[in-house]
């Protein structure tokens, strides 16, 4: 099939929990893709997909992969990416994942690997880059509107810390890899430089159950770019106001300013029903995700972003954590080496979908409550 003149991609999504439902929204919703399947080894997942969308449904990978696609979204839980990508490489259907791509940095080497040997188009799911206000954030600099931006301070507070069956960090990577992850991806994205040298800092504030995994609720973290410029990120797991994200660069001639209290002064934010959601803030920028992945497989290029910013995220990630683990101490961010041609993908482990099922891992938990 020639996707530059096919009116529409074939998509079909592995996993249909939370994301996997945005996404396949998101799908839906585009001019460029067509959603044709979704495989989940939840009887619920699936039936929901099926009443919502009246496509095919799977709990069998091979299967799945065994239909008309151009295209796969995965949004499984996150300690099953990196097979899941593997499977799709060989399957040599174009890849978007949600992050990270693996927990480590050598199964996310291994794994990118086999993505590149397959020579199939991917695309990571850091959506901060294709949301209106930061894009516009992003063109202002480039403009030099503020001047040389020498600092970001960025944060992100989620309402809660999902379910205790999804917490552990062979589970989701814990909050450095699973979710301040985005704001080391934004530093790169906004600032046009690589991270140097990372530190963090860490507790355990709300949900001390946590702490019994070895994982924190809250934390922040100093990253020295190539520039010279500093970012700080912030990111906890306990806004009962609602979710929350805000940015803001200083540079030698002004500053920018994205979210959080607005410019009459000090915002006071109530508990509230009617609190703030992923979608809510990012519905926009998950569709803009979908619609420049089809837009790129369909013409033969590059997404973005994608393996290069896939590991270069991971591995700072992966460095933070390390610095919180020691102490806070500076932990100097490895050069990346080139993807080996000769390194294998994981094991894609065709059959059955290992995934947990989706209404599980959505559980709210509540503050101080012990892993399940």
């Amino acid at each position: 099939m020639n996707l530059r003149t096919a009116p529409t991609i074939r998509v079909g999504v592995l996993g249909f929990g939370r994301m996997g439902a945005i996404h396949a929204e998101a799908v839906v919703a585009s001019p460029a893709a067509r959603l044709v399947a979704v495989c989940d080894t939840s009887v619920a997942a699936r039936d929901r997909a099926a009443r919502l969308h009246r496509v095919p449904v799977f709990d069998d990978l091979a299967h799945f992969l065994g239909q008309s696609l151009d295209a796969v979204i995965i949004a499984s839980n996150t300690q099953y990416h990196a097979r899941h990508i593997a499977a799709c490489a060989d399957a040599g259907v174009a890849i978007f994942t949600e992050k990270p791509v693996g927990l480590t940095s050598e199964e996310s080497d291994r794994v990118l690997a086999a993505v590149e040997r397959a020579r199939v188009p991917f695309q990571i799911g850091y959506q901060r880059r294709w949301d209106a206000g930061y894009l516009e954030m992003k063109r202002l600099i480039d403009a030099g509107e503020i001047g040389r931006p020498v600092y970001l301070k960025s944060y992100g507070r989620d309402p809660d810390a999902s379910s205790p069956a999804n917490w552990g960090f062979e589970k989701n990577g814990g909050l450095f890899v699973n979710c301040a992850i985005h704001d080391y991806d934004l530093a790169r994205f906004l600032f046009g430089q690589e991270i140097q040298t990372v530190s963090a800092t860490g507790a355990v504030a709300v949900y001390h159950g946590l702490a019994e995994v070895g994982d924190i609720d809250t934390c922040s973290t100093t990253l020295a770019l190539s520039g010279g410029a500093i970012a700080v990120t912030e990111w906890t797991r306990f806004a009962s106001y609602g979710y929350d994200v805000a940015a803001e660069v200083i540079g030698t001639d002004g500053a920018l300013q994205l979210g959080g209290a607005r410019a009459e002064g000090l915002a006071i934010r109530r508990r509230s029903e009617a609190a703030g959601s992923v979608l809510g803030r990012f519905g926009q920028a998950f569709r803009s995700s979908i619609d420049e992945f089809a837009a790129a497989v369909r013409e033969e290029r590059l997404p973005s972003p994608g393996v290069h910013d896939a590991r270069t995220a991971l591995q700072v990630a992966l460095a933070a954590r390390e610095s919180y683990m020691k102490g806070s101490v500076t932990v100097q961010v490895p050069l990346l080496k080139a993807i080996s041609p000769d390194s294998r993908g994981a094991d894609s482990q065709a059959g059955k979908c290992p995934l947990p099922p989706s209404d599980d891992v959505y559980v709210t938990a509540r503050p101080g409550s012990p892993p399940r």
